[in-house]
Order: structure tokens, then C-alpha cells, then sequence
């Protein structure tokens, strides 16, 4: 239990009347601030240890016949998975945890080991998504994010492998992390796990976007899907990772969109069917407006999402819609009092302006006459900015 949490929310049991002072003072006896860098030692410990030995295998690899590299990988991979479940048991769970998490990756470096020793040629990323299956298997067995996090890498990398060794995503990879990951992320309260669930999944959707000759323009349904997959998840912490990624998704697509539209609106590679894509948008954008309960901060990202590509003159519109965008995450980040998000309201509006002045003068200005109007065009920004805090600390005034 956090030492932190437990401090807040015990201050205002006491304000509330549920618990006396001194029983607070007792509470927080019974639950020592603990550190947390202090208990991730044991799993750094154990990583270099296993380091250490599979250094020293692979070292003396050449030497040595397959029969005994095959009893080495069988014998080093059972050594961490049986130490790692004898102390997990035995009340040492972090360094159960990392002997498990070293079997893990022995299995997979055993599976690529031994198809190098026989010669076996890969077609696809499936070793990857049984070297996952590992991971996941640990992962729901003790429900410890140590081992989502794991998966996560090996799922990530698989990914990868796929598309620079093959040239197309994979499927089953993209599946495990749907379901395998999804699952746990579901009904945990971490919200990290979500942050890195929709990153990987985005990422993944842009792969197969690319590697199966799919228009490009349909990388911007994954913004507004995110988000109403977020809005739809609001109650639950991997709501958050979705909500953020759509944004940042966005940002992303209309940035590129400022540059390459004049460039790729015409291409037949780029245009999505507008039929089908309308069609999936408009579901999406009234699935978000119903979620949202017609909650005007939450409708502001829908302005992010619009496909100006179909559109003459997108690049501009895009480039407006990143300002407006931007302004309205300030107004409302105020309205609300929600600091971050006026803070990244600000941030973006700089953004914007830096791709507004690279779009609109490079081509034209004399470079020195560029930069004299960009630091001008700093100086200016930072003093509205200064102004607009002066003016939120008065109240108004």
C-alpha cells in the first residue's frame, strides 16, 4: 500500500469524523513507507545473473556439440523457472518474479538457438507468438504487470521482425495482443497497462495498413476509434492510454497532413473509398458524441479527427484545425481547471504556429528573415503567455 495514498486519503477520514487521529497515526504505523527502487533490486540482481550465464554459453557456444547446447538451453531455462516458482512460494516474490521472467526469455532464445543449430528457416512471426504464449501464461498465473510488460516487449518485437524480415504485419501477433493483453488490461487498475495496450495496438494497425496495400488514408479512423474505444472504457483505467493516443494519433496524421496533402490527395495508394470510409466514420463520430454525453470538452478532439484530405486546400485546413484544436484545449483546460490540459493547449498552439511558419514562409523567405520572424514570433508567444498566467492568478481582474 502507498505510504503517499494512505496519508491523503487518511487525512480526510480523520476530517470526515470516520477515524480518530490517533487511530489515523496507528494505520500508518501498521504500513511502513516502503521504497520502491529497494524492491526492484532483486529483479535487477537476477537479470544480471542470468545475464552472466547466458554471456558466458553463448561464449563457448562454437565449442560445443548440440546435444550439449541443447541440455545447456533445457537445463538453464528449467534452473530459472523452477527457482523462480520455488521462492515466488516461498514468500520472495520479486525475486520469484525475475528468475520467471529470465525462464521467459530463456524459452524464446532457446526456440531461435536451436532452429539456428538444426537449420529451420522462419516464414513468419509465429515463433514470436509462442514465445509470447510463455509470457502470457506466466502473466495470468500470478497477475503481476513485470510479466505484461515482458509480453509486451516480445509481442513488440515480433511485430517488427515481421515486417522488416517479410514485409507484412502479422496477424496472430496482433490478436495475442488483443486479447492476451487486453484481457489482463481490462480488469487491472494500472494505468500504464492501458497506455502501452493501445500504443502497441495502433502501432500494429498502422503496420497492417501499410503492409497489406490498404489506403493509407484509413490511418485516420485509428484516432477517432481510440477514441471512442476510450469513451466507451471511461469508467475503467485502460480508458486513459486510448484517450491519450487518440490525440496524439491525431496530432501526428494532421502534422503530416500540413506537409504531404498536396502531395498524396490525388494518389491512389493514399484515398481511402469514400463510401466505405464515411460509412465507418460517421458510426465512430456518433458513437463518440453519444459516449461523451454531449459534454462540450469532450467533444473538442472531434474537431482533431475531421478528414479534410478529401477536401481542396487540406494542408491549410489541417493547419487550422491543429490551432483551433489547440485553443480549445486552453479554454476548457480553464474552464475546468484542469492545469495539464491547458498546458498542452499551449504546447500544441506553439506547435502549430512552428508548422504554420515552416509551411508558409520557408519557401519564400530569406532564410535570416526567417529566423528574425521565428524568434519574434517566440517573444511574442511568451508574452501573451506570460500575460494569460498574470491574468488566471488575479482571478480575472
Amino acid at each position: 500500500m502507498s505510504q503517499k495514498w494512505l496519508r491523503r486519503e487518511g487525512l480526510e477520514w480523520v476530517d470526515k469524523e470516520i477515524i480518530t487521529h490517533e487511530q489515523y497515526e496507528k494505520i500508518l504505523q501498521l504500513y511502513p513507507e516502503q521504497h520502491r527502487m529497494i524492491s526492484f533490486l532483486p529483479i535487477f540482481a537476477s537479470i544480471l545473473v542470468g545475464l552472466s550465464l547466458l554471456t558466458f554459453v553463448a561464449s563457448n557456444w562454437d565449442g560445443m556439440s548440440q546435444i550439449t547446447r541443447f541440455v545447456i538451453l533445457l537445463i538453464t531455462m528449467l534452473g530459472f523457472y523452477s527457482a523462480g516458482f520455488t521462492l515466488y512460494r516461498k514468500g520472495h516474490p520479486w525475486v520469484g518474479q525475475g528468475l520467471l521472467g529470465l525462464g521467459v526469455v530463456t524459452f524464446g532464445a532457446s526456440m531461435i538457438l536451436i532452429g539456428q543449430m538444426f537449420h529451420l528457416i522462419a516464414y513468419d512471426a509465429r515463433v514470436f507468438a509462442i514465445w509470447a504464449l510463455a509470457g502470457l501464461g506466466m502473466l495470468y498465473l500470478y497477475r503481476r504487470n513485470f510479466f505484461y510488460f515482458i509480453t509486451a516487449v516480445i509481442l513488440f518485437t515480433g511485430q517488427v521482425y515481421a515486417m522488416v524480415s517479410f514485409g507484412e504485419a502479422s496477424w496472430l501477433i496482433l490478436v495475442l495482443t488483443l486479447f492476451g493483453l487486453g484481457i489482463y488490461a481490462w480488469s487491472t487498475l494500472h494505468s500504464l497497462v492501458g497506455w502501452l495496450l493501445s500504443f502497441l495496438l495502433g502501432i500494429q494497425i498502422v503496420f497492417l495498413i501499410f503492409s497489406n496495400d490498404i489506403a493509407w488514408s484509413w490511418l485516420s479512423i485509428i484516432p477517432i476509434g481510440f477514441y471512442a474505444v476510450g469513451l466507451l472504457l471511461e469508467k475503467r483505467s485502460v480508458a486513459g492510454g486510448f484517450l491519450f493516443w487518440s490525440h496524439t494519433f491525431g496530432v501526428i496524421f494532421a502534422s503530416v497532413m500540413v506537409f504531404a496533402q498536396s502531395d498524396v490527395r490525388d494518389h491512389t495508394d493514399f484515398l481511402a473509398n469514400p463510401i466505405a470510409y464515411m460509412i465507418l466514420f460517421l458510426g465512430l463520430l456518433i458513437l463518440a458524441v453519444y459516449k461523451s454525453g454531449w459534454e462540450k470538452g469532450k467533444l473538442v478532439p472531434v474537431v482533431l479527427f475531421l478528414p479534410m484530405f478529401y477536401l481542396p486546400f487540406g494542408d491549410l485546413l489541417y493547419l487550422l484545425i491543429l490551432f483551433v484544436f489547440s485553443l480549445l484545449l486552453i479554454y476548457y483546460g480553464d474552464q475546468e481547471e484542469h492545469r495539464w490540459k491547458s498546458k498542452m493547449g499551449v504546447i500544441l498552439f506553439m506547435y502549430s504556429c512552428f508548422l504554420g511558419y515552416i509551411q508558409l514562409a520557408w519557401d519564400f523567405l530569406d532564410k535570416s528573415l526567417f529566423f528574425l520572424l521565428g524568434g519574434i514570433m517566440l517573444f511574442v508567444i511568451h508574452w501573451l503567455l506570460r500575460r494569460r498566467d498574470r491574468w488566471m492568478t488575479k482571478g480575472g481582474e
